[in-house]
């Protein structure tokens, strides 16, 4: 059994290290970084944001955004143990200003590669990605990862399936649409003119909606009051008007 034993201890030892470096800390010297509540940086048409909407309070400790370009940055993030709120969400976003209704749209799509730290017990975030349409006051979102975040007090819509996803639809007050995607997805695309379409057709949405702004990130509750790493290496978000 000795012998067992030593000869499991460095297969242990190298799953540990290989888990550090797939959730790596900050690189040790990205373009940006910031620790700031509203930290913001405007690079190469995406405003990457720390977005500490919910802090400061009890449960919000040191939160760290950090990029390169849209298919390199992330956070580093700790919020309290057993916290159930949302209390952050670090993401890339794009402008739009209600410039256009949606209905002029021909395309609004983006595309994703994240990592989460599934691993780490009591941890409570999904990604998703945060769309706002009539000057902030409509919220539609996409939960693509979802890790022990719950829709409880969210009144359900239907069920919704665009280019072949199947998701639940859920309304949580007056004006947060939720896309929950049936299965936990780390890379692939999201259909957002389809799922607002979806709404429309649903009433849910007025016709005449205008496009805000399209975000991507995580909405982050709880890593059991320990640093933990969320990185993107893989970002795009396209959108074509109709001629």
């Amino acid at each position: 059994m000795l012998k067992r034993t030593l000869i499991v201890l460095p297969v242990v030892a190298a799953l540990l290290m290989s888990t550090t470096v797939a959730f790596a800390a900050i690189p040790p010297h990205p373009k940006w970084q910031s620790s700031a509540k509203e930290g913001t940086w405007n690079h190469d048409n995406y405003s990457f944001q720390n977005n500490m909407w919910s802090c400061p309070q009890p449960a919000c400790h040191k939160q760290t955004i950090w990029a390169n370009t849209p298919n390199d940055w992330g956070v580093e993030s700790n919020m309290a143990a057993g916290n159930t709120a949302v209390l952050t969400y670090p993401d890339i976003g794009q402008f739009f200003g209600d410039k256009h209704r949606v209905s002029a749209y021909h395309l609004i799509r983006n595309g994703f590669t994240e990592s989460m730290p599934r691993h780490l017990a009591g941890l409570s975030a999904e990604a998703a990605d945060d769309v706002w349409l009539n000057d902030w006051g409509i919220e539609m979102m996409i939960w693509v990862d979802n890790i022990g975040r719950s829709l409880a007090g969210s009144t359900r819509v239907g069920n919704a399936t665009i280019f072949g996803q199947h998701f639940t639809v859920w309304k949580y007050g007056n004006s947060e649409l939720i896309f929950d995607l049936n299965h936990n997805e780390q890379s692939g695309e999201t259909h957002i003119l389809a799922s607002i379409d979806w709404l429309i057709k649903h009433h849910q949405v007025p016709a005449n909606a205008t496009l805000t702004e399209v975000q991507f990130g995580w909405e982050i509750a709880s890593t059991h009051s320990q640093p933990a790493d969320f990185k993107i290496s893989k970002y795009w978000a396209h959108t074509q008007l109709r001629r």
